[in-house]
C-alpha cells in the first residue's frame, strides 16, 4: 500500500518535529515535508510532483499566516487535504478555514488517537471538527447568528491586505514585503494606506495592537 504523503507547518520545532515523528511512526504515512511559516510552506508545497495528499497547517505563523497559506494552496491544487492545527477554538477562526477550503479542523489539546483519526477522516473524504468545538460552531453556523455573519473592519480588508497588514505589524519594511509577496514597494504602500485608511488606524503601533487583536501575530 502506497503511504500517503503529508506535510506538516508549524512555527513551533518542537512540536513540528514531535507530528512529524508521530506520523511516520504510522504505516500509512509519510511526511514528505515540514515549514516555519506560511510563506516557506507555499513555495515547498507547491513545488512537490506530486503534490501532497495532506497537509497539516498551524494558523498562527510569521511572514504568511496559515488562512493565506490555505488559500493559496487551494487554488494550485484543489486536490489537496488539508487539516487545520490550532489552538484556536473561536467560531471565526473555523469559519473562515472552511471557507477557504480546508477538509477539518484539530485543536492542538487533541490526543494522538484524535489526531490521527482526523487525518485518516480528512483523506477519506470527510468533514472533521474537534469534538469540543463541533457543536457550538455548527449551531452557531445554521442558525445563522455568527458575529462573522456582521460586516467588521476586518472583513473589508481584501486578502492581499490581511497580508500586508500581517507583516507590517511583524516590523518588516516595505522593501522586504514586497520582496516576500512578489510585488513593488510602491504597491505595499498603498495597501498600507488603503488599510490604515479602512480600519481608520494612524500609525504602524495601531496596526501592530490590530493585528495582535485578530490573531495574525502572536504577542
Amino acid at each position: 500500500m502506497d503511504k500517503k504523503k503529508v506535510v506538516v507547518v508549524d512555527d513551533n520545532t518542537l512540536l513540528r518535529e514531535g507530528l512529524c515523528l508521530m506520523i511516520n511512526a504510522d504505516d500509512g504515512f509519510e511526511v514528505v515535508a515540514e515549514a516555519d511559516d506560511g510563506l516557506t510552506a507555499v513555495d515547498i508545497i507547491l513545488g512537490l510532483d506530486p503534490g501532497p495528499d495532506l497537509v497539516l497547517m498551524d494558523l498562527s505563523m510569521p511572514k504568511m499566516d496559515g488562512l493565506s497559506a490555505i488559500r493559496e494552496i487551494r487554488r494550485h491544487l484543489p486536490d489537496t487535504k488539508i487539516l487545520t492545527l490550532t489552538i484556536h477554538d473561536s467560531d471565526r477562526f473555523v469559519l473562515e478555514c472552511f471557507d477557504a477550503g480546508v477538509s477539518g479542523y484539530c485543536l492542538k489539546d487533541a490526543t494522538q488517537a484524535e489526531l490521527m483519526n482526523a487525518l485518516q477522516v480528512v483523506l477519506s473524504g470527510k468533514t472533521y471538527i474537534s469534538p469540543g468545538i463541533a457543536d457550538t460552531v455548527m449551531e452557531g453556523y445554521l442558525e445563522g447568528k455568527k458575529t462573522l455573519k456582521t460586516e467588521t473592519a476586518w472583513d473589508s480588508l481584501s486578502q492581499r491586505e490581511r497580508e500586508v497588514l500581517k507583516l507590517v505589524a511583524e516590523g518588516y519594511t516595505s522593501k522586504e514585503i514586497a520582496d516576500f509577496l512578489c510585488i513593488s514597494p510602491k504597491t505595499v504602500e498603498r495597501h498600507r494606506s488603503n488599510i490604515m485608511g479602512k480600519l481608520d488606524l494612524h500609525n504602524v503601533s495601531e496596526l501592530t495592537s490590530f493585528a495582535i487583536d485578530q490573531g495574525l501575530v502572536g504577542l
